[in-house]
């Protein structure tokens, strides 16, 4: 196997005869546009090596606009519809865009710095959130590319997106959150809040709560799907792991606050039989005059109106279940405990995600370390 470096116009190539093909024509591989005839040596001995070590790829010929398109087809298969809308939104608004027109073997880590900065400025620009979602997209697809002999390497590995900047949680205190449990006691949706205060569900979680999960006897109920969006409106759908399938014990109150609920609901179907309307019971513990689940953009709507005419601090429906995660942690409950409530797939998680909460944690460590030290030495001098 041989091959040759020559200039033309400005720039080197090299060429390589890879032998022939079923016809017989020669065939060959190139590349041009080395700045100096040393560069098209150094990558003409590469591909060589490559070739005799049969280590060699061929490069897609795909734009970035044809292989992201056809990746995001295949990579619906494996994730959950929620993550498949999100990548489609990422890879149709804003990676394709931004990168469509590139050759995938021309890409470079430039070209991805370059793409960050734009989606970082002006009047539309995104978060450093939402961009380090483009990258986690873009480094994906590159490095399937890699794995299906596509490309020879993930110019995206090289690239680091901006920086996150860390958020402050905002949690209510035990004042502000009885405050808002009795402002909302007569509406409807109430048990929404309740149920995220004092179990620490999530939003979906909640919505897709089924009496049939529930043990009031036993002041139980099991967490075992969520009502979260779909590829078109929203679906039900299992945790996301195995640590989301989870059982939490109920507070008494919130016990008999379900026992109420389900007599509203039960004098819903009792209001529309009588009046001959459709009533379709989905067995949830939320859900509409009708029978039919209730969207989680409508919650967050009423959520909005409901904390505006209360006056409290104002937080996210998603603070509720860091509220019940702080104040838990705060009485001095086991963060093991509080772990297995959330869901998390780690206690690890839940100390990073709430540390914050405990100012005092380093000065109450020192204080214990005093006291260890004088019991010790006046135990030692007891001795002498």
């Amino acid at each position: 196997m041989r091959g040759c470096v020559s200039k033309r116009g400005n720039k080197w190539s090299w060429v390589v005869e890879v032998g022939r093909n079923s016809e017989g024509k020669r065939r060959q591989k190139s590349k041009g546009g080395y700045e100096s005839k040393v560069d098209a040596e150094k990558a003409l001995q590469k591909v060589l090596h490559e070739l005799n070590t049969d280590t060699y790829i061929e490069p897609t010929k795909d734009n970035v606009a044809t292989y992201f398109t056809s990746w995001l087809a295949q990579k619906q298969m494996s994730i959950r519809p929620g993550t498949y809308k999100t990548y489609r939104w990422l890879v149709n608004f804003h990676i394709i865009p931004q990168l469509g027109q590139h050759k995938m073997v021309n890409l470079l880590p430039q070209h991805l710095v370059s793409m960050y900065e734009r989606l970082g400025s002006g009047e539309k620009r995104l978060s450093a959130q939402t961009i380090n979602h483009v990258h986690k997209v873009i480094h994906d697809a590159l490095e399937t590319a890699v794995k299906w002999e596509l490309l020879p390497k993930n110019v995206a590995r090289v690239v680091k997106p901006p920086k996150i900047p860390k958020s402050q949680t905002n949690v209510w205190t035990e004042e502000e959150l009885m405050r808002f449990l009795e402002f909302t006691k007569d509406s409807r949706y109430h048990i929404i809040f309740l149920l995220a205060a004092t179990t620490g569900m999530r939003r979906g979680e909640v919505l897709g709560l089924k009496w049939a999960d529930i043990d009031l006897e036993a002041r139980k109920l099991s967490v075992r799907r969520s009502y979260t969006r779909g590829v078109v409106g929203h679906i039900f759908q299992e945790p996301k792991t195995a640590a989301g399938i989870r059982t939490i014990v109920l507070p008494q109150q919130t016990v008999e606050a379900l026992k109420k609920h389900r007599l509203v609901l039960e004098e819903d179907r009792k209001k529309a039989e009588k009046k001959g309307t459709e009533y379709n019971d989905y067995g949830l513990v939320v859900q509409t005059r009708n029978g039919f689940p209730v969207s989680p953009y409508f919650v967050e709507s009423r959520w909005l109106d409901l904390l505006r005419k209360s006056g409290l601090p104002k937080i996210r429906l998603h603070d509720l279940r860091h509220t019940h995660a702080s104040l838990l942690l705060k009485a001095g409950i086991h963060p093991k405990a509080v772990s297995e409530r959330l869901g998390h797939s780690s206690i690890m998680i839940t100390l990073d995600r709430y540390s914050h909460l405990f100012p005092t944690l380093q000065q109450e460590v020192a204080e214990k370390i005093d006291e260890l030290l004088t019991i010790r030495k006046e135990a030692t001098e007891s001795l002498k």
